[in-house]
């Protein structure tokens, strides 16, 4: 059954979800990042404190993350993962 769980480009998390992995034989379904694309960009939001794109004076910090899946995830762009 194809996953997020053995997919080459998803890092596992130590943390877990209330529900069942249906793949796992009664595991519960895991979190972890998915890493087939570069990082998406978090842009600062317009906030209290902001005045011409600075906030409280200095510039916003932009920062990056990768997405955070489920283990029973899939997105159709599953690439195996082989041992």
């Amino acid at each position: 059954m194809k996953g997020c769980r053995n997919c080459a480009c998803w890092q596992a998390l130590e943390e877990f979800l209330d529900r069942i992995d249906p793949a796992t034989q009664g595991k519960k379904a895991q979190l972890g990042l998915c890493k087939r694309y570069a990082p998406r960009p978090l842009t600062p939001g317009a906030g209290a404190g902001e005045v011409d794109g600075m906030v409280g004076g200095a510039a916003p910090r932009w920062s990056t993350f990768w997405p955070q899946v489920a283990s029973d995830d899939w997105c159709g762009e599953w690439d195996p993962q082989f041992d």
